[in-house]
């Protein structure tokens, strides 16, 4: 089952469920089915065997704005 992440219509709420291919999925706020599916990002795949450095968005050594980083 994957996951999608939606925006409701209705009250704004935004969040992330399992979906079925039979399921309807609601606001768990307001239980709406007026909903917007919204991009995902993913995590790009490692390549195996290779000892490599976290990047961040201001290059492999970071630029200090992300505390996972320093």
């Amino acid at each position: 089952m994957p996951i999608f992440s939606f925006a409701c219509r209705a009250c704004g709420k935004e969040f992330q469920t399992l979906v079925r291919a039979s399921d309807a999925p609601e606001c768990p706020a307001c239980q709406s089915a007026d909903l917007e599916q919204q991009l995902s990002l993913i995590a790009a795949p490692n390549k195996g065997g290779q000892d490599s450095e976290p990047a961040s968005a201001c290059g492999p050594s970071g630029c200090g704005a992300c505390p996972a980083f320093n």
